[in-house]
């Protein structure tokens, strides 16, 4: 990765979505982006995140 595009990472923005996010037992409100969505996905398998567009939809 070349020093240009690892700046141009730094500042790219990330699109954020609001969540509710369930374990099975609490359910909160969260406005995360996609890869925090995947990262919490990936270490909790019970974990449900519907992402409020969906909910709409």
């Amino acid at each position: 990765m070349s020093i240009f595009s690892f700046i141009k990472n730094l500042f790219k923005k990330e699109k954020i979505f609001s969540c509710i996010v369930w374990d099975g037992k609490t359910m909160s409100y969260l406005n995360l982006s996609q890869k925090e969505i995947d990262k919490k996905i990936f270490y909790d398998k019970e974990l449900v995140i519907t992402k409020k567009e969906e909910i709409i939809n």
